[in-house]
C-alpha cells in the first residue's frame, strides 16, 4: 500500500525524455538509445571487461548528468537497459560479489552520493549477486585523472585503496564495477588491490568504455 502511495506522489519517469512511465525509459526513448548500445567484452591482460556501449554522443550525456549533476536514479535506467539483454545478463551473474570503486569519504559527502554504489546496489537486486560495501576504501585523495598525463595518472592512482575483509574474498569470483573506462589506471589499481586478498577471479563491468 505504501508503495502505491508513493509511486502516485512521485511515479517513475523516462530518465531520457521525462515522461511518466513505468520503466526508467520509454519505448521511444530506448529506440533512440539502442542504435548506441553495444554489450561487448574485451579482453584485458589479467581481466575482463563488460560494457554496454562507447562513452559517446547520448550515453556520455547520461553519465555526465548522472555522475555530476545530483541524478542518482539514472542508474535505475542503466540497469533497465543491462537487464534486456539477457546474454549479457548471463553472464555477470556468475560471480560470488560485486564491488563498486570507490570515492574518498569527503568527495563522497559534497557529492551526496557515489553513482557507482547506486549502479553498484540495483543491478545486485536485478541479477541476485550479493554487493559488498566498504570492503574496497579509497583511503587517500588523490588529483582528478581527467587533469594529468598518462605517466602521471599511473603513479596518482597508486597504494589509494585498501581491503577492510581480505577473508570474505578469499577464492572468491568478484565483478568490479564503474561507471566509465577510460584510461583503465584507476579500475588497474583497484584489481591489483583486490588481489592481495586472493580472489579467484576478477572482472570489470562499466557502463561505458571511452573508444
Amino acid at each position: 500500500m505504501i508503495k502505491k502511495i508513493l509511486n502516485l506522489i512521485f511515479p517513475t519517469t523516462c530518465c531520457m525524455c521525462g515522461k511518466i512511465y513505468s520503466n526508467w525509459i520509454c519505448p521511444k526513448c530506448y529506440l533512440d538509445i539502442k542504435k548506441e548500445l553495444e554489450f561487448k567484452i574485451i579482453d584485458e591482460k589479467n581481466f575482463r571487461i563488460f560494457f554496454i556501449g562507447f562513452y559517446e554522443k547520448q550515453l556520455r550525456q547520461l553519465l555526465l548528468k548522472f555522475k555530476f549533476k545530483d541524478s542518482a536514479y539514472i542508474s535505475n535506467m542503466f540497469t533497465t537497459l543491462i537487464m534486456k539483454n539477457e546474454q549479457f545478463v548471463s553472464k555477470i551473474k556468475n560471480y560470488d560479489y560485486i564491488i563498486s570503486v570507490p570515492m574518498f569519504k569527503k568527495n563522497k559527502l559534497i557529492r551526496g552520493y557515489n553513482q557507482t554504489e547506486t549502479l553498484a546496489q540495483n543491478i545486485s537486486e536485478k541479477i541476485k549477486v550479493d554487493c559488498l560495501f566498504d570492503i574496497l576504501t579509497k583511503i587517500k585523495e588523490n588529483k582528478k585523472q581527467s587533469l594529468l598525463n598518462e605517466k602521471e595518472r599511473v603513479e596518482n592512482v597508486k597504494n589509494v585503496y585498501s581491503i577492510n575483509n581480505y577473508e570474505i574474498l578469499k577464492n572468491k569470483k568478484v565483478l568490479l564495477l564503474d561507471d566509465i573506462y577510460t584510461t583503465g589506471n584507476t579500475i588497474k589499481e583497484c584489481i591489483r588491490t583486490l588481489r592481495k586478498a586472493k580472489i579467484q577471479k576478477i572482472d570489470v563491468l562499466v557502463i561505458a568504455k571511452r573508444n
